[in-house]
């Protein structure tokens, strides 16, 4: 496992480094944003150090210069494509910048979907992820929630997002359709009574037709609305006890 303090110096380095090309200017961002650009290509399962190696026109031991190695390569790929997170619209609207942040995240992920499959094993260091949960922690912080809950609902948000976007970049379309089909064939309805009086209805339209951003939406909604509420009633609290 590589020392956390070694992948945040790496990360740090990486984002105040000036883009760089193959040959005598070869960088640690150079060789992180060349990762990029396999992994997007290609997927995660092509990235190594010498496949980087190849496409910045060098051995792979002179990336071992800048970059310890692929572990250390994949964590500042990943912070690094993460980039910059969407701007907040303002203080009275809390809500509008969360939905933003999520929406943003969604799309992110799906421009990248290897970033689903890069393993997490640590809370973030980097600027960049950082930046990321600092841009939802900014708007929670904002809505009436406690502060010890801040960090809790802001890491269930992000995991949400992140396993409902993998989610919709595995599903395959075929099955998908066929789901309801095959649970109407299967269910005994006295084992799964509601799973079965739901076939057909809208609850497994998204399952059925493989769209799952319905799903983050109606979730994020009602995870927003339970806020909201809690807020109100602590106002109503204080307004009463005055």
């Amino acid at each position: 496992m590589p020392d956390p303090r070694e992948i945040a110096e790496l990360l740090w380095r990486v984002a105040a480094e000036a883009d760089a090309v193959a040959g005598p200017r070869l960088s640690a961002r150079g060789i992180v944003l060349a990762g990029i650009r396999v992994a997007d290509a290609e997927g995660l399962d092509a990235l190594s150090m010498q496949r980087v190696g190849r496409e910045l026109g060098c051995t792979a031991m002179a990336l071992y210069r800048h970059v310890g190695g692929k572990e250390q390569l994949l964590a500042a790929m990943v912070d690094a494509a993460t980039g910059s997170p969407p701007p907040a619209v303002g203080d009275a609207h809390w809500r509008r910048d969360v939905e933003g942040w999520a929406d943003a995240l969604w799309h992110l992920y799906l421009r990248h979907p290897w970033l689903l499959r890069a393993p997490t094993t640590g809370a973030p260091v980097g600027p960049g992820e950082l930046a990321w949960f600092e841009a939802l922690l900014a708007p929670l912080s904002r809505s009436g929630l406690d502060p010890a809950e801040l960090v809790p609902v802001a890491t269930f948000l992000s995991g949400a997002v992140r396993d409902l976007a993998r989610v919709a970049t595995e599903l395959d379309p075929e099955g998908a359709a066929a789901y309801g089909q095959v649970l109407a064939e299967r269910l005994d309805p006295s084992r799964f009574p509601v799973l079965t009086s739901l076939i057909g209805g809208p609850g497994l339209d998204e399952e059925e037709d493989g769209d799952v951003a319905p799903i983050l939406r109606l979730g994020l909604a009602r995870l927003l609305d339970g806020i909201e509420r809690d807020a109100q009633d602590a106002r109503d609290a204080r307004d009463t006890e005055s």
